[in-house]
C-alpha cells in the first residue's frame, strides 16, 4: 500500500537515520528537531539514539522515528542494521573539520550496502553558524550531492537554522512521493517553512543514489 493509499486518520511512520563522524552534531540535530532545544555539551551516543516527533503536513500526519547512530568507529558495526529499513538518511557532517567531510564516502558506501534502495537521502552541513571557522564550502558539499544524487543543505543545531525546514521538505517527500526531486508548486507551504527551498534538490534527485541496487 502507497503512502497516499493509507487512512490519512493514521500516522505515515517514516524511520530516519542519521549517520556521519562523530561530534559532526547528529544528536545536536535530532534534539533541536524534536525538543526546539540545543545542549552545548550532550553525551556521546552509545550505539544509536531515538527520537521522535510528529509533523502535519498536506493533512497527514508524518511521524518521524529517528535513529542518531554513534560516530565512534567501535560502533560503526551497527549502522548497517538501522539502515536496513531506513526511507531516509541524513549524511551529516562539521562545515568546520574537513576530515568529516572526506569521511562521506565512507558513510555512503554503508549506505550503498545496507539501506533500501528507495531510501531518501540528504547531505547536510552541520555549524553553518561557525561561518568563521569553515574548511569546506557549501558549493563543495552540494557538488558532493549533487555527483551522488542526493539532496542538500546545512544547518545549525545551536541556532536552529534549516533543522524545520530540513524535515519539512523530507515529509513531503514521504507523504507525496510523486514529487520526485522537485516541489509541486500546487502545494501549499505554512509560512514558517517557508524557507524549505533551502534545501538544495539536484536535477536528477527523483533517481536512486548511483551504484544503489536499483541502477
Amino acid at each position: 500500500m502507497s503512502l497516499n493509499e493509507q487512512n490519512f486518520q493514521d500516522p505515515v511512520r517514516v524511520k530516519v537515520v542519521v549517520i556521519g563522524d562523530m561530534c559532526v552534531g547528529k544528536t545536536a540535530i535530532a534534539h533541536r528537531f524534536t525538543k526546539n532545544a540545543f545542549e552545548e555539551k550532550l553525551p556521546h551516543t552509545v550505539g544509536a539514539s531515538y527520537y521522535i516527533r510528529s509533523m502535519e503536513i498536506e493533512g497527514r500526519t508524518i511521524l518521524f522515528q529517528i535513529w542518531d547512530t554513534a560516530g565512534q568507529e567501535r560502533f560503526r558495526s551497527l549502522v548497517p542494521m538501522y539502515l536496513r529499513d531506513a526511507d531516509i538518511a541524513l549524511l551529516v557532517y562539521d562545515i568546520t573539520s574537513k576530515e568529516t567531510f572526506h569521511s562521506l564516502e565512507l558513510w555512503r558506501t554503508e549506505l550503498l550496502t545496507s539501506a533500501p534502495c528507495h531510501v531518501t537521502t540528504a547531505v547536510v552541513g552541520n555549524k553553518s553558524d561557525l561561518g568563521a571557522k569553515r574548511q569546506t564550502e557549501s558549493t563543495t558539499g552540494r557538488a558532493y550531492a549533487v555527483k551522488h544524487r542526493m539532496l542538500y543543505t546545512e544547518t545549525s543545531a545551536k541556532l536552529g537554522t534549516n533543522v524545520e525546514e530540513l524535515f519539512y521538505d523530507l515529509g513531503l517527500r514521504m507523504a507525496n512521493p510523486e514529487l520526485g526531486g522537485c516541489l509541486d508548486a500546487s502545494i501549499k507551504v505554512p509560512e514558517k517553512y517557508k524557507k524549505v527551498t533551502n534545501v538544495y534538490i539536484p536535477p536528477n534527485a527523483n533517481q536512486p543514489p548511483q551504484n544503489s541496487c536499483c541502477t
